[in-house]
C-alpha cells in the first residue's frame, strides 16, 4: 500500500462515513438511541463506536496510546457526533498529508486497552481502521433497515464512479 493508496482509501472512508451519518438524520431522537441488539446497541452506539475507533487509531498511529472509550451518552444527537467527527476527520487528513510510503512501512508499538503491546506496520493499521469503519457501517445499514429508513449506498466503486467518472 503506498500513500496514494490509502488516501483513496481515506477520501472513501470520510464519503462514506458522512453519507451513513446523513442517513441518520432521518431518525427521531427514539429512534437514533432506541436498543436493536445489535453489537453497540443502537444506532447511535454504532456510530460513535466508529468514531471513536477512528479516533483511537490516529492517536496509535501517533505513538500514543489511550485508554479513554467514548461514552456515547456524551453524543446526544446526530448532530454531536459529525462535529467530533470533523475533528477526527482534520487530524486524519493532518497526519496523511505528512505521510510517505517509508512510513507506511514503518512498524508501530502500541498497548491496547488491556495493557498489551502490540506492533504492526502504519499501512496495515490504517487498512485496518478503514475495514473496521466499513464492517460497523454496514451494521448501521442494518440498523436502518430495522428501523424502515432506505440506507444510503456506500460501496467503494460507487465512490470511485461518482469521483472519478
Amino acid at each position: 500500500m503506498n500513500v496514494s493508496e490509502i488516501q483513496t482509501l481515506y477520501t472513501y472512508n470520510r464519503w462514506a462515513n458522512h453519507r451513513v451519518v446523513d442517513a441518520c438524520r432521518l431518525l427521531n431522537d427514539r429512534d437514533l438511541t432506541r436498543d436493536l441488539e445489535a453489537s453497540y446497541g443502537s444506532v447511535r452506539g454504532t456510530l460513535v463506536h466508529i468514531l471513536w475507533g477512528e479516533w483511537l487509531w490516529c492517536e496509535r498511529w501517533r505513538g500514543k496510546s489511550p485508554k479513554l472509550i467514548f461514552d456515547q451518552e456524551q453524543f446526544q444527537d446526530v448532530n454531536a457526533i459529525e462535529s467530533r467527527w470533523r475533528e477526527v476527520e482534520r487530524d486524519h487528513q493532518v497526519f496523511i498529508d505528512a505521510l510517505t510510503d517509508e512510513l507506511l512501512a514503518d512498524s508501530i508499538s502500541y498497548e491496547n486497552l488491556q495493557g498489551e503491546r502490540w506492533e504492526y506496520s502504519l499501512a496495515n493499521m490504517m487498512q485496518h481502521v478503514a475495514n473496521h469503519s466499513c464492517y460497523h457501517r454496514g451494521q448501521v445499514v442494518t440498523l436502518l433497515r430495522q428501523l424502515h429508513q432506505t440506507p444510503p449506498g456506500t460501496d467503494f466503486l460507487v465512490f470511485l464512479d461518482l469521483h472519478t467518472g
